[in-house]
C-alpha cells in the first residue's frame, strides 16, 4: 500500500497508465489539486463586479457582452486553458521570486500542495489535462469562501487517452473540482452556517459554477471535492438542470458534509444518489456531520483522528483506496452526539452558538484558522474572557459541543488502546 504520491508515479505505479479508466483515487487527485493557488496562473471566468449584485447571481448571469460573442459560443469556444505542466511551470517560478506571496488555501503544509501539485503535472496519466475557468471568491460580508476549477481530459479511452480531435481544448470529459475549507475563519463560519442555514452561499455558487462551465462547454462531466467541496459538488448535481444531469457521470464526495434531513428525502437528492460516492476515512467527523443515508466506502489512513481528514493519508492498492469494514466506533459516537444535540436546538439556538463559537476564536484577533493555533497558549486568556462574557445559555452549548468532540477522542483512545492490548 501507499498513498496518493505514490499512485502518482509512473515508474512506481504501472496503472497510471493514460488510457485506464477514470477512478476513485483520480476524483481524490483533482479535488486535491484545487486546494493549489492557481487564480493568478490559470484562466479565469469572466464575472460582472457588481457588488449590488450576490456572487452567485453575477455567475448565473454571465454572458459574452458582445452579441457576436455570443453568437460564436453558440458553436462551443475552445477550452481556454492550460496544461498541468505549464500551471506547474509558472508556480515553479512564482516560488522561486522572493517577494512571492505563497498563499495557505487549506490546512494542509502549501509546500506539500506544491510538492503534489508538482508531482502530478509530471505524472505521465496526467500530462496532457488542461486547466480552466478558475474562481476564487470571499467575501467577509456574505460570510462566503467558494473556490473551483475545470480540468479537461484529453480522453479517447480512459483518463488521458488520445484526443479525439486535433484540437486539445476541444471535447473531453471535464472534471470539476470544488476546494475544501480553507484557511479562513470565514470558510470555517460558512461551513458551521449550515446547521441553521440551507443553502449557504457557497453551495449556490456551486450550482451556478456547474451551470455556467456546461452551458459553455461540452463532454461528460465529473464532480469531485474534499471536506466542503464534496458537499458542493452534490448540491451543484442535485440542483442542475435536467439536461446537465444527463451528462454528469459521477460525483465524488470525499469526506465531505452531508445535508439536512429533510433533504435527503427529497426528490432532487434521490435522483442524483445513485451517481454519488461518499469516501470517509474510518474516524471520520466532517463527513459525519449532517445527513448521509447511502453507504460510504470508508477507507483505511495513516494517521489517527481528526488527522484523518487529509486525505493525503488515505492509503491506495492499485487503482482503488484500501478499506475497512466500518467506521470506528468514535465516529459513530460523534455522529449519534452530534445529531441528537442539534436535534435539541431551535433553529436560532443554532445560530447563536455558531456565532458565538467564532466570536471566542476572533478574540485575539485572528482571521484565519492557523492564527488561532500558531496564538496557543498566549490566546487562551482572550477566549476564555470572551467565552465568560457570553449569556449562560450559549456558554452551554459550546460546552456541549466540546464535550461531543473530546468524548469522541475518549471513545478513539479506548478503542485503539483495546486492539493493542496484547490477548
Amino acid at each position: 500500500m501507499g498513498n496518493v504520491f505514490d499512485y502518482i508515479d509512473g515508474e512506481r505505479r504501472p496503472f497510471t497508465d493514460p488510457d485506464a479508466p477514470f477512478n476513485e483515487v483520480d476524483a481524490m487527485v483533482f479535488a486535491s489539486l484545487s486546494y493549489e493557488d492557481v487564480a493568478r496562473l490559470s484562466p479565469t471566468l469572466a464575472l460582472n463586479e457588481d457588488k449590488e449584485v450576490s456572487f452567485a447571481a453575477r455567475l448565473r448571469s454571465f454572458e459574452p457582452r458582445h452579441p457576436w460573442l455570443w453568437v460564436k459560443g453558440l458553436v462551443r469556444e475552445p477550452f481556454e486553458s492550460v496544461t498541468l505542466a505549464e500551471a506547474e511551470h509558472a508556480l515553479r517560478e512564482g516560488l522561486d521570486d522572493e517577494a512571492a506571496d505563497v498563499q495557505m488555501v487549506g490546512l494542509t503544509d502549501p509546500n506539500e500542495t506544491h510538492d503534489f501539485f508538482a508531482a502530478v503535472a509530471s505524472s505521465p496519466r496526467f500530462a496532457a489535462t488542461r486547466l480552466g475557468a478558475v474562481v476564487e471568491h470571499v467575501n467577509p460580508g456574505e460570510q462566503t469562501q467558494f473556490a473551483a476549477m475545470t480540468f479537461m481530459l484529453p480522453d479517447g479511452r480512459g483518463l488521458g487517452g488520445r484526443p479525439r480531435a486535433k484540437d486539445p481544448t476541444r471535447g473531453g470529459t471535464l472534471v470539476i473540482a470544488f476546494r475544501g475549507t480553507d484557511d479562513s475563519l470565514i470558510g470555517w463560519k460558512e461551513d458551521f452556517n449550515m446547521a441553521f442555514q440551507y443553502p449557504v452561499p457557497a453551495q449556490r455558487a456551486a450550482s451556478a459554477y456547474l451551470d455556467m462551465v456546461a452551458r459553455l462547454w461540452r463532454g461528460p462531466i465529473v464532480l469531485t471535492g474534499h471536506s466542503k467541496g464534496g458537499n458542493l459538488a452534490v448540491y451543484a448535481a442535485m440542483n442542475a438542470t435536467e439536461d446537465v444531469r444527463r451528462r454528469i457521470r459521477h460525483v465524488y464526495s470525499l469526506d465531505g458534509p452531508g445535508f439536512p434531513s429533510n433533504i435527503v428525502t427529497s426528490r432532487q437528492y434521490l435522483d442524483i444518489q445513485p451517481k454519488v460516492t461518499k469516501i470517509v476515512p474510518s474516524s471520520s467527523i466532517v463527513g459525519q456531520i449532517f445527513e448521509t443515508p447511502e453507504p460510504c466506502r470508508v477507507v483505511t489512513s495513516d494517521s489517527d483522528g481528526i488527522m484523518q481528514h487529509f486525505s493525503f493519508s488515505w492509503q491506495v492498492e492499485g487503482d482503488h483506496f484500501a478499506t475497512e469494514p466500518d467506521l470506528a466506533s468514535s465516529s459513530q459516537l460523534f455522529n449519534q452526539s452530534l445529531n441528537a444535540w442539534m436535534a435539541g436546538l431551535t433553529v436560532e439556538q443554532r445560530e447563536r452558538a455558531v456565532d458565538a463559537l467564532f466570536a471566542v476564536l476572533h478574540a485575539n484577533g485572528a482571521t484565519t484558522f492557523s492564527e488561532v493555533m500558531a496564538g496557543f497558549p498566549g490566546s487562551i486568556p482572550a477566549m476564555i474572557a470572551s467565552m465568560l462574557g457570553l449569556p449562560a445559555q450559549d456558554r452551554r452549548h459550546l460546552l456541549e459541543a466540546v464535550a461531543i468532540l473530546v468524548r469522541a477522542t475518549m471513545a478513539r483512545q479506548s478503542t485503539k488502546q483495546a486492539t493493542e492490548r496484547p490477548s
